[in-house]
């Protein structure tokens, strides 16, 4: 009896190693499969339109049709220049959101405390940078999430320079351009870009400085996004430089300072928020005059309360920006 109970426990013994033998292969051999499967996501190229390549509600988003997240909703009091208030608020001239029966706060000017501020603060941080953009793009040295930080200018500073200055100009560019080590744009591009630039020559003369701010755009991982707005933000220096008759960028001391800065884009800019906030007063500078056109329209449609026409690549485009603002006034005394 004892020789049958130790039979039945090797028997059972057995089974169990068996049991486990055939679970972690079943699991080598599954386990893969569904993680492909996890993984089927349909792969896009950000240079096309999203609404030719991405199930509606979707963008391409580093190479992949991703969900578009619902723009997120401003409180009371909480900077309204990405995203649109709660219901039962508006956006201030002073870019946060409040009652409708508040007092509307005045649209800042270059007399205001929070604007010379921001003018101040990042003039002098531009100054005490070790290197310019020019000179990490041409370095090839891109730009780390810590030295992007380091580039941004913060939600005060921006909402004191959009709304203090609405003449500002906003330059938009193709998907990935300009590429690391090529030449962009080419003739026919920059001949159109320097002469809508050249229509703002006294602005851009008389200024005392000229703010030069690119926002990068979820196209592709973000360390490459970084080095991306860089490569945008020096390619509009060069093309001001043009604009303004200055062959090299050593002659502009003969002109307002160029200072460039990112905007905080840890998340797309709504496309309603972009153009009540972010577009100005002036024509889009694209590429071509159809570009340009194209973009006008949109925005105008956006204005009237309209959905323009393809909507999706219009918000990927306002994201794809450089922004520049004639600053006709120095900062504070004690840093002028």
């Amino acid at each position: 009896m004892a020789i049958d109970r130790i039979t039945v426990t090797l028997i059972a013994l057995t089974a169990g190693v068996w049991a486990m033998v055939l679970f972690v292969a079943w699991a080598v051999v599954s386990l893969p499969t569904a993680a492909v499967d996890a993984s089927d996501v349909q792969r896009c190229d950000p240079r096309r339109p999203d609404e030719e390549q991405c199930p509606d509600g979707q963008w391409c988003v580093h190479g992949e049709c991703t969900p578009q997240e619902e723009p997120q909703v401003a409180q009371r009091g909480e900077q309204c220049r990405d995203c649109p208030c709660d219901v039962g608020l508006r956006c201030g001239a002073d870019l946060r959101c409040r009652p409708p029966d508040e007092p509307e706060a005045p649209a800042p000017t270059c007399g205001d405390p929070a604007v010379e501020k921001a003018v101040s603060q990042l003039t002098q941080a531009c100054l005490k940078r070790r290197t310019s953009v020019q000179d990490r793009v041409e370095g090839g040295e891109g730009c780390s999430a810590d030295e992007w930080r380091a580039l941004l200018a913060d939600d005060d500073q921006m909402n004191a320079l959009l709304g203090a200055f609405p003449d500002r100009l906003v330059v938009y560019f193709p998907t990935n351009e300009p590429r690391a080590r090529q030449p962009w744009p080419d003739s026919t591009a920059s001949g159109y870009i320097v002469g809508e630039l050249a229509r703002h020559a006294k602005a851009l003369r008389e200024a005392k400085m000229l703010f030069v701010i690119g926002r990068s755009s979820p196209d592709g991982n973000p360390d490459d996004d970084h080095a991306l707005a860089l490569r945008r933000i020096n390619a509009v220096e060069r093309l001001i430089d043009q604009a303004l008759g200055r062959d090299k960028p050593s002659e502009r001391g003969q002109g307002p300072m160029l200072i460039g800065w990112g905007a905080p884009s840890d998340r797309p800019v709504a496309l309603e928020s972009f153009v009540k906030n972010y577009a100005g007063t002036q024509t889009p500078i694209a590429v071509s005059r159809t570009e340009s056109e194209r973009l006008a329209a949109g925005f105008a449609a956006v204005r009237a309360g309209r959905e323009p026409e393809k909507v999706r690549t219009l918000q990927r485009d306002v994201n794809r920006v450089v922004l520049v603002i004639p600053v006709p006034c120095a900062g504070t005394p004690e840093t002028r």
